[in-house]
């Protein structure tokens, strides 16, 4: 979807015309501006709440004068038309900034420890990059689901932040000093990888246990499917990105997010 002016224009069947009121940026869009995003990044912006101030034929899930979050391409303005399946309604307790910042790294988290790895109750996940966006969303994910968290970060401060949230387990992003220490505990069920640095993909495979599931979220230096069934066949391996998914599983996982949010 293209950003365009407020207007008169009808919109196209399955579209609305949003009304921007707040934009979240993450690691795509600075990719995007950068010129380093691997392939079409298409039109800055994605992240966004606002009101829905039109609509076409056929739209489901929100109506006119709704406020609305989602992700929208091209967004990085004051309008934008967009297909109405990457938007839903937005709860009634959020500010307008405050839901721009979830649908990116809440749809990420959830797909990442639901769908696609099946965390439950007493499952050991190693949350790498724990105090970025993605990370904390997932540690939310991780408490609700009644898994526990092993957490790394890069700085003294971030590691702080993550224990006074509660994070028991919490080690340095840096290196590969983590390794031995959790394959001596025992390793984990589930790792949420987005670092590229030398070691930390050989080295987060090395702590899985047998069976375990390796979930990629990052956007550059990706292992390929045949380069990790050689180095841990055992392992169900994954790769995540919310760029690529369709709109339904992007709105149903808004709607699921937008629930436990009115929920508290």
């Amino acid at each position: 979807a293209a950003a365009i002016s407020t207007g008169n224009s009808p919109c196209p069947a399955g579209t609305v015309l949003l009304s921007v009121k707040a934009v979240g940026i993450n690691f795509r869009d600075v990719l995007n501006v950068l010129g380093m995003y691997p392939g079409d990044p298409g039109t800055p912006g994605g992240d966004c709440a606002g009101v829905v101030n039109a609509m076409g034929s056929d739209v489901h899930g929100v109506c006119v004068g709704q406020a609305a979050f989602g992700l929208a391409e091209g967004s990085l303005g004051t309008a934008v038309t967009c297909s109405a399946s990457v938007l839903t309604a937005m709860p009634s307790n959020l500010a307008f900034e405050t839901a721009a910042s979830m649908p990116t790294v809440f749809i990420t988290a959830q797909l990442a420890l639901q769908a696609a790895t099946a965390c439950k109750e007493g499952s050991t996940v190693l949350v790498h990059a724990a105090a970025g966006g993605v990370g904390l969303a997932a540690l939310q994910v991780l408490q609700y689901l009644g898994a526990e968290a092993v957490a790394t970060a890069g700085s003294p401060s971030k590691r702080a932040l993550l224990r006074s949230l509660g994070v028991s387990s919490v080690v340095a992003s840096r290196d590969t000093g983590f390794v031995s220490a959790l394959a001596a505990a025992g390793g984990v069920d589930v790792v949420l990888n987005s670092l590229t640095s030398p070691g930390m993909v050989a080295g987060s495979l090395a702590v899985l246990k047998q069976g375990g599931r390796f979930v990629e979220i990052g956007k550059r230096d990706i292992w390929a499917h045949a380069a990790v069934a050689a180095e841990r066949p055992d392992v169900g391996y994954s790769m995540l990105a919310v760029d690529f998914l369709p709109g339904g599983t992007v709105q149903s996982s808004l709607q699921q997010v937008a629930a436990g949010v009115a929920a508290g």
